[in-house]
């Protein structure tokens, strides 16, 4: 029988005291009526945050969180697919650690799931540093948005407009931001997870995808938020951008037919052709070889650490 009402899995790259900090922000915030787990995968850390990530963790006295940590970075998708794998509640709640809760978020979107058996993944309304409210969903990345932008896609749509505001009510959307993404287990499971061959970004347009083709849908529950500070463990650069466009036409080739995947693929290529600082790029979109150019490629093992 499952006791454990939320696992909550988090990955945590050389940010420990954002990890601790989330952590706290959770205990302080969630329900004592619902029985919560941590497991907290630390994705082949420097040796200093790691040590660090453990004294803080000792420290929290929570017979409720297992550190676990990996010998090489998996990315996002690999690190919390290594997570579910030492969970054990009805769901999964798969959370940046650099988020904060300001209020008991579970509760509410437990009440959700309950009540809207075809939910597949929710999350609450999203606000910024600033505690301002900033976009929390956007929209599949097809031939008119990649062509046109979001504006064309909200004209020629029933879409919900895509806004920084704190929504009224539930919305169902294409899909939900990955900082925060609220699983009933059983449907996670059902649609295989996370793709790991994606290292970084578009694994909750990937996802979200997937569960819209099984009958699911995707949902912002804005009766609840919290606080993200925003990328705080993946600083910009060429190499980011890179991974970026990489994700985007990996799951554009996964899950498009090969017509409109070339019509993306050129589009975005045209663009790159006006932006000299992305001609890095230029080589991949002509060859097409997107995951053999991943950053996951160059993710070296570490062991004695």
């Amino acid at each position: 029988m499952n006791f454990t009402d939320i696992s909550i899995i988090t990955i945590n790259y050389n940010t420990s005291s954002l990890t601790k900090n989330f952590i706290l922000s959770v205990e302080k915030c969630t329900s004592e009526s619902l029985k919560i787990e941590f497991i907290v995968i630390d994705n082949c850390s420097g040796v200093n945050d790691y040590k660090k990530l453990e004294k803080d963790i000792k420290e929290l006295n929570n017979q409720n969180i297992k550190l676990l940590r990996s010998n090489i970075n998996l990315g996002f998708g690999g690190g919390n697919m290594l997570g579910t794998q030492y969970a054990s509640g009805k769901y999964l709640a798969f959370i940046n650690n650099d988020i904060l809760f300001t209020e008991d978020c579970f509760s509410s979107l437990i009440r959700y799931h309950e009540n809207n058996a075809k939910c597949g993944v929710s999350t609450p309304q999203q606000y910024n540093i600033n505690n301002e409210p900033t976009s929390s969903f956007d929209y599949f990345h097809g031939i008119r948005k990649e062509l046109f932008g979001r504006k064309l896609v909200e004209l020629t749509s029933d879409r919900i407009k895509r806004e920084k505001k704190h929504y009224k009510d539930s919305v169902i959307v294409d899909f939900i931001q990955g900082c925060f993404m609220f699983f009933p287990t059983s449907v996670f499971a059902e649609i295989g997870g996370y793709d790991t061959n994606l290292f970084l970004y578009y694994e909750e347009m990937d996802v979200c995808y997937r569960l819209n083709n099984k009958g699911y849908t995707s949902v912002l529950v804005p009766e609840t938020s919290f606080q993200h500070l925003h990328g705080a463990s993946t600083p910009k650069s060429f190499l980011i951008k890179k991974e970026l466009k990489i994700s985007q036409l990996y799951i554009s080739r996964k899950n498009h037919y090969y017509l409109k995947h070339l019509i993306i693929r050129f589009s975005i290529l045209l663009k790159t052709f006006f932006k000299p600082k992305y001609w890095g790029l230029i080589p991949i979109l002509i060859t097409g070889k997107y995951l053999e150019n991943s950053l996951k490629q160059s993710q070296q093992m570490v062991f004695n650490k």
